[in-house]
């Protein structure tokens, strides 16, 4: 197999496939990530992450990734232009539908990986609803931005309340698509209300106010990305691979 990109097959390939082969289905989200970072900003990211994880395993036959839903829910940003969204119940609807074409064909183990905050709810209630019609079926969810190693190179309250074109996702995008980066635009920003708050209800706390991101930022990011540099981008990708990796030895043995 010469690609490890499931719409770069055939008909005849996809045939030939074992049905013990780890499908990845990504999930990103066309939407504002401020004046500096590009929309596509959560597809590239996760797409420029798969692409290093085929380039890493070549000889690996052990997983296949399926095209990148990029076009996602994200009605949190809708008060900004060039966000793409579509509402919450069809993009479910939709998911659901689209995953009966590939797991009726007996495929048995899927990997949903998520680079949009906002869909992560939706992305629980899709692997909800598969698993109660296709039982046999192994199914697991990540969040790539909730992995564990990132705080070794992002301050802890960076990552806790800088979740959108903060320090985080700048650095990556700086290290995987610098192209894309307005860098003269990246300017000095305030972290979510949330740092600073001592009420129980916050907007990502425990007990949530339901929000859209002009409550939390007017210009539409929540973080500070002037410290970000693409060394931090190529440590958290490597920490992103690492995990990704560990991800599908553990899912090889379910």
């Amino acid at each position: 197999m010469l690609t490890k990109f499931w719409d770069n097959l055939t008909t005849e390939d996809i045939s030939k496939l074992s049905r013990d082969i780890i499908l990845i289905a990504p999930f990103s989200s066309i939407e504002q990530h401020g004046s500096h970072l590009p929309l596509n900003t959560d597809r590239v990211i996760l797409d420029k992450i798969l692409q290093k994880l085929c380039e890493n395993n070549k000889k690996n036959k052990d997983f296949i990734i399926l095209p990148n839903l990029s076009i996602g829910s994200a009605s949190e940003h809708l008060d900004f232009e060039g966000t793409l969204s579509i509402d919450s119940i069809n993009y479910i609807n939709f998911c659901i539908n689209y995953f009966d074409s590939i797991l009726s064909k007996k495929f048995k183990k899927l990997l949903l990986i998520n680079s949009h905050g906002g869909q992560t709810n939706h992305i629980e209630v899709i692997a909800k609803e598969i698993k109660k019609k296709y039982n046999s079926i192994n199914i697991i969810k990540a969040n790539y931005f909730q992995f564990e190693g990132y705080e070794k190179i992002i301050s802890k309250n960076e990552l806790e309340f800088g979740y959108h074109g903060g320090e985080f996702e700048t650095s990556l995008m700086l290290y995987l698509a610098k192209d894309y980066v307005k860098i003269n635009k990246i300017k000095k920003n305030k972290l979510s209300p949330d740092y600073q708050s001592k009420n129980i209800i916050g907007f990502e706390k425990i007990i949530k106010k339901q929000w859209v991101t002009e409550e939390i930022s007017k210009n539409g990011i929540v973080g500070n990305p002037l410290s970000a540099n693409a060394k931090k981008g190529e440590k958290l990708t490597n920490i992103t691979l690492k995990t990704l990796k560990k991800i599908i030895e553990e899912i090889k043995s379910l």
